[in-house]
């Protein structure tokens, strides 16, 4: 049987207490995308950058890199046509990263499907800046990273 990637489980938990993750969900509402792994979203009528957790795409800017104008325009489509988006807190990492701009971390789930994990088993994306080896779909990114790589998909294509 195909593996399809992790489920989407609400829980009661509280997106951050204090600025410190706390494992769950926020709803939130498309705005635009900056790149195949950051993307502005509308949260308690608060725009907020988002970069997304463990996966780095190819960059657009300054210089457009392999892969990096088809992964934008993948999580644009996925985005851009979602009838439900949440963002998942993960309190094995941080709440924000340490750019200039802090954006906030999260899982994206996208009608209930993780984007996260849907961008690596496509290929868009690599699993990279692992903070802590209990990152709740940390295994569910590395089964991704595998189908890929059998598939010889984009990034793992060998071009």
């Amino acid at each position: 049987m195909k593996y399809l990637g992790p489920l989407y489980t609400p829980n009661k938990l509280q997106f951050a207490i204090d600025d410190i993750p706390q494992g769950g969900y926020k709803k939130a509402e498309y705005i635009r995308t900056i790149d195949g792994d950051t993307a502005i979203f509308l949260i308690d009528n608060h725009e907020e950058r988002v970069r997304f957790f463990v996966v780095n795409t190819k960059e657009i800017y300054p210089k457009v890199e392999p892969f990096g104008e088809v992964a934008k325009k993948y999580t644009e489509n996925i985005l851009k046509y979602a009838k439900t988006i949440y963002l998942q807190s993960d309190p094995a990492d941080d709440l924000r990263d340490d750019t200039e701009t802090h954006r906030l971390l999260a899982w994206v789930w996208v009608d209930y499907r993780l984007l996260n994990y849907l961008l690596v088993e496509k290929g868009y994306a690599e699993v990279k800046y692992i903070k802590s080896k209990n990152l709740i779909y940390l295994n569910d990114l590395y089964e991704a990273r595998k189908i890929a790589k059998k598939k010889k998909l984009r990034l793992y294509s060998g071009e």
